[in-house]
Formats: structure tokens, sequence, C-alpha cells
């Protein structure tokens, strides 16, 4: 099974918590790489060094075989592998935040976790948890100032948020902060905890979404990989539940019911987000597509649509095991 290639020109490299992985376990193998969750040329070639010297053709797909020999792993999960794609759409990876743009106050993490909502405040609590002292150690100075702003919620969260938001539409933080939030991102429990809670939050929405709008239907990487980043980016609401409902699925494959839901969804967004709403379901309807001006083939990303088994929403994340013990 192909989890990945890097055979990508003129489109999207993969990225994400898989690619991080996999950085970070070809780094702890001597090839010092820099661990960002984007699979650039170097890692590629440190991939292709690791499959030379240990048996494997030098060859630009990184698979199932390969992830179990280098990790001393399980096979990844449906979830580790849907949840690249969407991460990669958001942006902001492992490290990044965005500051005081809008009703969230601060952004942080893979898929956008937020201040005004109390993502922040639980996953900080969890990585607190498994690895005490840690957030204390990488704020420092700004410690107390932190412990008081996890709580807020609502605008109390935006107006904290600004003090330290700065830039075109208060999207970046002043120093030290962005360099705090990158700092922590960076580390094995935190990455833990965010693929953790990701998991938690909008996989099994997900999959609830799968049985609901495509009953009794055997599903693909890319019917799941569709529900979850309908989940991640706008979610169902009653108005578009209803008129996904309404959908005649007869006679039609996956692909044809995946393109008449996006176009459901797309059709409920506000208006300045459609375009963008419009584009990623496509990309997931299709396989292919192009999202933020790169263009996609989820081939490339190990997504296609080949039957597979029905999501499992109770294993733990290989990934999150993974980055617990780094």
């Amino acid at each position: 099974m192909i989890y990945f290639s890097t055979a990508t020109q003129g489109r999207a490299r993969i990225s994400g918590p898989l690619a991080d992985a996999v950085q970070t376990l070809l780094d702890r193998d001597g090839a010092r790489l820099i661990v960002d969750g984007r699979f650039g040329p170097a890692s590629a070639r440190a991939m292709n060094d690791w499959q030379a010297r240990n048996g494997f053709p030098s060859s630009p797909t990184f698979s199932e075989d390969q992830w179990q020999r280098l990790s001393a792993l399980g096979p990844l999960t449906a979830f580790d592998r849907v949840l690249n794609p969407t991460v990669a759409f958001e942006g902001t990876y492992f490290t990044g935040v965005v500051g005081a743009f809008d009703s969230g106050g601060l952004t942080w993490g893979i898929l956008g976790f937020t201040l005004s909502s109390g993502a922040l405040q639980e996953l900080f609590s969890d990585i607190e948890t498994r690895a005490p002292g840690l957030i204390a150690g990488i704020f420092g100075a700004e410690y107390g100032q932190l412990m008081q702003a996890l709580p807020l919620r609502g605008q109390a969260a935006v107006d904290w948020a600004k003090t330290i938001s700065t830039g075109a539409d208060n999207t970046q933080l002043v120093a030290p902060w962005a360099g705090y939030f990158s700092a922590l991102g960076g580390r094995g429990a935190a990455k833990a905890v965010q693929m953790d809670h990701a998991f938690a939050t909008w996989f099994g929405r997900a999959v609830g979404y799968i049985d609901r709008y495509m009953p009794g239907r055997q599903v693909s990487l890319l019917d799941i990989a569709f529900w979850f980043d309908v989940a991640v980016q706008t979610g169902v609401s009653s108005a578009v539940s209803t008129d996904l409902l309404a959908v005649d699925m007869t006679g039609l494959d996956n692909a044809a019911c995946r393109a008449a839901f996006a176009q459901v969804i797309a059709n409920h967004a506000a208006a300045q987000w459609r375009n963008d709403v419009l584009s990623r379901k496509m990309t997931f309807a299709t396989g292919r597509g192009t999202v933020h001006g790169a263009v996609y083939d989820l081939a490339d990303w190990g997504i296609t649509d080949d039957v597979v088994p029905a999501p499992d929403t109770e294993t733990r994340p290989v990934l999150s095991t993974m980055f617990s013990a780094c």
C-alpha cells in the first residue's frame, strides 16, 4: 500500500503530520533534516538514501512496509492518512499561530485550535499532564500571562489576543510570542496532543456524516477525507443536512455523490468563502483540484477511491503514538 509519492512535479508536495513523522524518523536515523511537515527535495533524498540502506528500491513512493520498518509501528489508521491534505489546506501545521484577525482570538496548530472556543486551554492542559513543566520552560517570563489568558472566552479572548497581535489584520504575533508557540508545537508531546484532539473532535463527526449521508455504501479514503474536511471546514448545519439528504443518489457512484454533496455544501457557505469551500470539496470529490493556488492530486498523498474497511473511531492514531515517544 502506497502512503505517498514524491514524484509531484507541478503539484503540491506531501505535507502534514505524516510528512512530519517521516522527517522526524529519518532525522533520528542521521539524515539531519529540518522537520517542518513539508516533504521537500532534501526529505525525498533522505528517504531514497534510507530505502537504499534498508533493502528497498530507491523510489519516489513511500509504502506501508517502509513505514513499518522505519517506525517499528503498525500500519497507519485512516485518520492518520486523511488528516494530511486538510492540514495542508488549513496551513498552520503543528507550529503555526495566527493572531486576533477573527473571533477565534489566537489560532494555533494543525487544524486551527482557537483560544476563544476553549480549545487551546484543553490542549495546553493535556500537554501539561503529559509533559509537566514543558509549557513553562518554553514561555518563560510570559508563562503567567499565558495562564491568565487561556480561560478567556469570546470577546475577552479576542481583546487579549489583540495585545500580542501585529501585522495586516492582526494575523501575526509580536516577538517573542510567535516563537514560543512555534517551539511548543515542535515538541513531540504537543504534536501527539494535537493529533489526539483532532481525532476526538473531528474524526468522529466525519464518520457520523458517512453513516448519515452515504448509508450502506462501501467507502474509500476519498470518501473519508471528504467528510473529514467537511467536519473541519464547515460542519453540517440543519439546513445543509436537509439538502444533503435530498440528494438523489440512485445510480450514482461514490465520486458522483461527493460532487453533488460538494455543491450543496458550497451553496450554503458565505459568499466570500464559497469558492474556497467548493474548490476544497471538489478536490476530494474528484481526487484532483486547485486549492489556494496549488494543484493537488490526492493519489500523491495515498488517498484514492479504492475501498477500505469502515473507519475506526476507537483506535488511537498511530502517529500520536509515534510523536508521544519523541
